[in-house]
């Protein structure tokens, strides 16, 4: 056999071994490794409305534990964050965006099906027991009310250059796909709340009043201390009640900011009150009043005599233009950060030594504790000036004033027929002539029961009725009504409307401080400590030196000469 046969057998022979491996072993475990590319994730998980139950694992390599953040809905359709005391989650829209990354989500490419690759693409599961900490990702798991898992992913690393597009991993399971997921499940707190706290409009409060009394906790005492009350007028400008106007002029920019401040209150965390404090912040009746002040004194309120809340920082109260009084008490500072602050859970990272530094370290303390009160106050609503009249007496006198309005026209349709003349009653406009139909089809009395009545008046008539007391003359509700003042009446309809009004403003004001009091019942706030300071203003904060007037020019001196 020549040289070019024997090196064309070999290359024969190396074709087949590669076509047999091809067919065998190799192409076996490829196929294995590819055979669920397009399939659905959780193919049985079809209705985002079927979550009741989410929890999102993580990793945080800062504090080096593993952190579980949990939404669920009760059986009301409620939905609460258990880690926050069962605190209110504005969960709706962002479940259903949740929801709808795992809806229908394929695996789209695999890239690994092995083990040692899961640190590379970040889909290590947190809760691992491993003592390594790197390459972990974030573990979504949502449950049905019976319990049962609806989707459950270790989301990794983001492909580079690739938006949206992920490593994935189903737990306890080792292949890692490439798939597009758009969204982020977050475990922040403020992500999952609705974290506008006072929810009012800068436009909509008129007065502020800043209590700054401070508590003797020694003596058990409230120790008075300055009061500054600020109120909007017409033209939404502020002024500040004790102004020495010959020298002093509000210092509007300021008071503005503080007006704004209000509106932007955002809820940091949440701490749920003690037991035997009400929604107005007093004791209950039957409880243990040293424990729940030991319990009140811990974040910096204090009960005073009656059961009354007082606070060491002092109060803010404003008032809307809805009529209702919110009261906001400062207590102490909050220490740490992260879920120390926003749930009260205690860091055991927070007051380690840092590298090189021996003992406990001080712990920031950038936030501060706040409760918060809300009622309506009918007194703070402007009542209409007019006269307020009960609805049926309203009607009445419309209809009387409609009648009125026929009967004094079907007289003028008789003047003109007879010289001017006046009938010799009202009963007379009811006749048949000779020809054609009667000037009143007929004269009913008025709506309290009584005759109308023809008053001359020169060579002028007026058409009266008595009203609800069926005698001459009358103020109010007594009043006649006259066809010569029915302007008397239009002021009555438009004290009517005013009235109809300023009842819906009340009942307005009412069911907006009932919902407030339920929401900030239950619960101590903590608040951003900036924006505590923005709102314990000093006096001088508050004015401003007055400007100097300009000079008068006298009279025949130009400018500048």
């Amino acid at each position: 056999m020549n040289e070019f046969a024997k090196t064309g057998a070999i290359a024969g022979g190396a074709v087949l071994l590669a076509l047999l491996a091809t067919l065998t072993g190799p192409r076996a475990v490829t196929h294995e490794m590819y055979s669920d590319e397009g399939q659905p994730f959780f193919p049985t998980f079809t209705d985002g409305d079927a979550v009741v139950d989410l929890e999102i694992t993580e990793f945080r390599e800062s504090t080096s534990d593993v952190h579980k953040f949990k939404v669920t809905r009760d059986d009301k359709g409620r939905w609460t964050i258990p880690s926050h005391g069962n605190y209110p989650a504005d969960a709706k829209d962002r479940m259903g965006k949740a929801a709808a990354m795992f809806l229908g989500l394929t695996k789209e490419r695999v890239v690994s099906d092995r083990l040692d690759d899961h640190v590379e693409f970040g889909v290590v599961d947190p809760m691992s027991d491993s003592a390594a900490t790197e390459g972990r990702g974030k573990r979504v798991t949502m449950k049905d009310s019976a319990g049962n898992v609806l989707a459950d992913l270790i989301i990794g690393k983001e492909i580079e250059d690739k938006m949206d597009v992920r490593y994935v991993r189903i737990p306890d399971k080792k292949r890692v796909y490439a798939t597009k997921l758009v969204g982020e499940v977050s475990t922040k707190f403020a992500d999952w709340i609705e974290t506008d706290l006072l929810k009012t409009q800068t436009w909509d409060i008129s007065k502020i009043t800043f209590d700054n009394y401070s508590v003797d906790e020694q003596r058990g005492e409230v120790v008075p201390g300055d009061k500054y009350v600020l109120t909007k007028d017409s033209s939404s400008k502020w002024t500040f009640d004790g102004l020495d106007t010959a020298k002093e002029e509000p210092n509007e920019e300021k008071l503005t900011e503080i007006g704004n401040t209000l509106g932007q209150i955002k809820i940091v965390g949440v701490r749920a009150k003690p037991d035997g404090l009400t929604a107005a912040l007093e004791q209950a009746s039957g409880i243990d009043r040293q424990i729940l002040g030991q319990l009140l004194a811990q974040k910096g309120f204090f009960l005073g005599r009656g059961g009354k809340l007082w606070s060491n920082e002092g109060d803010l109260l404003f008032e809307t233009k809805k009529g209702v009084r919110y009261t906001l008490r400062f207590g102490e500072l909050v220490p740490g950060e992260g879920d120390a602050v926003t749930a009260g859970t205690d860091d055991p990272k927070a007051s380690q030594p840092k590298p090189g530094e021996t003992g406990p370290q001080p712990v920031e303390a950038n936030n501060r504790y706040l409760m918060v009160t809300a009622e309506f106050v009918e007194s703070l609503l402007p009542k209409p000036k007019g006269l307020r009249l009960p609805q049926e007496e309203l009607d009445k006198r419309a209809q009387a004033r409609k009648a009125i309005a026929a009967i004094v026209g079907a007289v003028d349709a008789f003047r003109a027929k007879n010289e001017q003349k006046l009938p010799e009653s009202l009963a007379k406009l009811t006749e048949k002539p000779a020809e054609g139909e009667p000037l009143l089809a007929k004269l009913d009395q008025d709506p309290w029961g009584a005759d109308y009545v023809l008053e001359a008046q020169g060579e002028g008539f007026a058409i009266i009725s008595y009203g609800a007391d069926k005698a001459a003359g009358g103020e109010g509700a007594s009043a006649d009504v006259r066809s010569d003042r029915f302007s008397l009446e239009d002021e009555f309809k438009t004290a009517g409307t005013e009235w109809s009004e300023y009842d819906k403003k009340v009942e307005e004001g009412r069911k907006e401080a009932d919902k407030l009091t339920k929401r900030f019942g239950p619960w101590y706030y903590v608040i951003d400590q900036a924006l505590f300071t923005k709102l314990k203003p000093k006096r001088e904060d508050l004015v401003k030196a007055k400007a100097a007037e300009p000079t008068p020019v006298p009279s025949g001196i130009e400018p500048g000469k």
